[in-house]
This record gives C-alpha cells, sequence and structure tokens, in this order.
C-alpha cells in the first residue's frame, strides 16, 4: 500500500524530531555527568507531590485555555461549537505544532477539524488568525513583564549567544504583531511594500516564482484585515481570546517553576517564573519542532544564574517531560481518538441513510 504525499510528510516530521529528541539527549548525557536517571529519580522522591500536581494542572491549563479561546471566537462568529470540538482543535494545534518546524503544522491540522465538524473554511480559518495574534501579543507582554519585574536578570546571563537569542525571539515576535497590526490598518500599504520586496528578491536571485509569493501575500493580508472588522462588532470577544492566551502563556510558564517549587518550597516563584520567560522568549527565535535543542540550551544556561549543574538538569527534564513530551502525547491521543470516533459516528450516519434510502425505494 502506497503512503499519501500527507502521511510521508508527517512522517519525515515525526523522525525529524526523534533524531533532535536524541541528538539532544545524546549531547546532554555526554556533557553533563549529573545527569542520569538515579539523579532525576533522586529529584523526584525528594519532590513535594502536590507542587507536581500543580505542575501537571498548569499543563492541562494550558491546553484548555487554547480550546476555550477557540470556543468564544467561534461561538462570537456565530457557529455553535462543542467542547470536546473545541478541545480537539486545541489538542491538534499543539500536537502538529510540535513535530513541525515553526509550528507550521498546527493551525492547518486544527482548521482541517473545524471543517470537518461544519464549520466554514472561512470561519475557521479567521479563528485561527485572530488566535495567533492574541497569541503573539501575550509572549511580548509576558517577556515585557519579565524585564520590568526582573531587570538585573538579562544583565546577568554571561553566555552573549544566549542573549542574542533572547533579543531575537522579543524581536521577531515584535516584528510579527506589527506585522498583523499593519494588514489591520494599512493593508494596500503592506502589500505593496511585500511585492516591491518580493521584486527585489527576485532580482537578487533568492525568490523564484514570485507571483506565488505575491499570491500568498494577498491572502495573509486579507486574512489579518479580517481582524479589525471582528474587533470592532466583537470587542468582548478580543478580550476573552486575549485573556485565555495569556492564560494560556502564563500556564506553560508555570509549569517549570512549580516543578522548582516542588524540589524546594522556599524559592520564589516571580523568581522562577521570569527565568522560564526568558527561555520561552529566545527558543521562539529558532523555528524548531517543539524548540527541541535550543529550550535546553537556554534552560541551562539562564537557570545557571542560581542553580548548580545538577539540580538543573533534573528540573529541567522533568519539566521538558511534562511541558513538551506528555503534553504532546496527550495531545495526539485525544486528536487520534476525536479522530475515529467521528469518522465512525460519520461512517454509522451514511449507513444508516443508505439503509433509508432502499427502505424508501422497496415501498
Amino acid at each position: 500500500m502506497k503512503m499519501s504525499k500527507q502521511a510521508k510528510k508527517m512522517l519525515l516530521n515525526v523522525l525529524f524530531l526523534l533524531i533532535l529528541v536524541a541528538v539532544t539527549l545524546i549531547i546532554l548525557i555526554l556533557s553533563n555527568r549529573e545527569l542520569n536517571f538515579e539523579n532525576i529519580a533522586s529529584f523526584l522522591k525528594s519532590c513535594n507531590p502536590w507542587w507536581l500536581l500543580a505542575a501537571f494542572g498548569a499543563m492541562a491549563l494550558s491546553v484548555v485555555f487554547e480550546a476555550v479561546s477557540l470556543f468564544f471566537i467561534l461561538r462570537g462568529l456565530g457557529e455553535k461549537p462543542k467542547i470536546s470540538g473545541s478541545l480537539v482543535y486545541a489538542t491538534a494545534d499543539l500536537y502538529y505544532s510540535a513535530i513541525t518546524p515553526s509550528a507550521s503544522g498546527g493551525q492547518p491540522a486544527s482548521a482541517f477539524y473545524m471543517v470537518r465538524d461544519k464549520i466554514a473554511a472561512g470561519k475557521a480559518s479567521f479563528a485561527l488568525v485572530f488566535n495567533l495574534v492574541a497569541y503573539t501579543l501575550a509572549i511580548i507582554l509576558i517577556g515585557a513583564v519579565v524585564f520590568i519585574i526582573r531587570p538585573a536578570y538579562f544583565g546577568l546571563i554571561e553566555n552573549w549567544f544566549v542573549k542574542l537569542l533572547i533579543i531575537l525571539g522579543f524581536v521577531l515576535q515584535s516584528l510579527l504583531l506589527l506585522f498583523f497590526i499593519g494588514c489591520m490598518f494599512w493593508g494596500k500599504g503592506v502589500q505593496k511594500c511585500g511585492n516591491g520586496l518580493i521584486t527585489l528578491l527576485n532580482k537578487m536571485k533568492l525568490v523564484k516564482k514570485p507571483d506565488k509569493w505575491r499570491e500568498k501575500l494577498r491572502v495573509e493580508v486579507e486574512k489579518y484585515s479580517e481582524c479589525l472588522h471582528a474587533l470592532k462588532e466583537h470587542p468582548g470577544m478580543s478580550f476573552a481570546n486575549f485573556f485565555c492566551n495569556l492564560g494560556q502563556r502564563v500556564s506553560h510558564v508555570s509549569i517549570a517553576a512549580f516543578v522548582c517549587l516542588a524540589a524546594d518550597p522556599s524559592l520564589n516563584f516571580l523568581d522562577l517564573f521570569a527565568l522560564e520567560a526568558l527561555v520561552l522568549v529566545g527558543y521562539n527565535s529558532i523555528p524548531l519542532p517543539g524548540g527541541v535543542g535550543a529550550f535546553e540550551y537556554l534552560y541551562l544556561e539562564i537557570y545557571s544564574i542560581y542553580f548548580g549543574g545538577a539540580f538543573i538538569l533534573s528540573a529541567m527534564m522533568v519539566s521538558r517531560v511534562l511541558s513538551f513530551y506528555l503534553r504532546m502525547i496527550l495531545s495526539g491521543v485525544y486528536t487520534m481518538a476525536y479522530h475515529v470516533h467521528t469518522l465512525r459516528k460519520t461512517k454509522t450516519n451514511l449507513t444508516g441513510d443508505q439503509e433509508n434510502g432502499e427502505e424508501t425505494k422497496q415501498t
């Protein structure tokens, strides 16, 4: 049986992710003698189970917040999504974002399930675009707050490359937000500038098929231009969407903080939150699936401001398992379960319709 092009692409993405994970683990183990199962087991035994439960709860909340955000947007657009459906839109986004570079597979997967649930394709696309704007704004806000409440932390980082990644992550997210705002208020101007840039890159032989890229730009600009109308028509939906995305990012960052508190309850939550937020901003600058490799590198460098090697390594592995690997697995399982369930339900309905049709003919 031949595999479809989409299945092959997905398999390659998963394989690439597994290779990244394997290479990252090998480098970590070879360069850090303290990283071993004994130390991790000892770390877990010393942890307060209630703080670990809080970390697991924060991981679950990060999924729920995205589901609620998409639920509110679709309701505001006149659709009637179910809670179970909204949850799969979130889990599909999270799962496919985790296994594809730059999280490029998340939105198409989420849109696929929305359309399959008979949500209009235009509204599905708009909901995801609107959600992305709020998601980007939430990351920038968290990064800005960290620089305000713990301004000294950035200066304490000795590794210049880590500082560069943090700055780059903040700049890229800010530019992305500016692009969204530009499309909303000055769509024609953005498209004109973009077309000029495409022409220039084509003359420099850096871009082939300029018409294809111009069409892509036009579609993207139109998508975000529609957000302005929604902001005016549904201001309440806009606020709900933003606060849900902010809740999702805060929950995600809190996972690592709760893990550290589980090992040492005397630590300050805001200090831990600030350290993890810097990691978040930094690894968003590198287009790797789930930030694998980049997250581990940044975590070790940034947390070394206050903690020793053995503690950092064990805390990092536990935090990473909860915030990325376990969340990815649970999201994938729920997405596949929903996929199979709705597929069977569709087949059952088709069979029932066929039987009713045959009975009608006989009558």
